[in-house]
């Protein structure tokens, strides 16, 4: 599985997700990154339940590479907050990373992770993406 089928097979991908762990092996060249999803509905009658979350956690393996920008100048990433984040593949980048990327071997998807008080971007590839539901 890629990232993006793990996103098409929730309600709103990974769009708003939260971001509270990430945890990179490169010896064994995996990583996990705990996340609380957005579930929203907005057929709910609730408040809660248009904006409820649950907590998962993603695992890469084939893990080929993470590379992170800086975040930008100017946008308060020092700031204690949630790290809200989105997911998609590279190429549906209107324009192409930077810094150029490695071309990943065969088999592996490429994604984007968009870290908002950052305004920048994580990008990542790796053979295979693993959800699991934590609560």
């Amino acid at each position: 599985m890629t990232l993006d089928d793990l996103a098409a097979s929730l309600p709103n991908g990974f769009h708003d997700s939260v971001l509270k762990v990430v945890t990179i092996d490169y010896v064994n060249r995996k990583a996990k990154l705990s996340l609380e999803i957005w579930m929203a509905d907005g057929d709910a009658s609730s408040a809660a339940d248009r904006e409820a979350y649950k907590q998962v956690e993603v695992s890469l393996s084939g893990l080929f590479f993470w590379v992170c920008e800086p975040p930008c100048t100017g946008y308060p990433y020092d700031a204690k907050d949630e790290v809200v984040i989105d997911i998609g593949a590279v190429e549906t980048l209107a324009t192409p990373p930077s810094p150029a990327l490695p071309s990943a071997p065969v088999g592996c998807f490429v994604s984007w992770i968009f870290v908002r008080a950052w305004n920048a971007f994580i990008y990542v590839a790796a053979h295979d993406a693993k959800l699991t539901w934590l609560a």
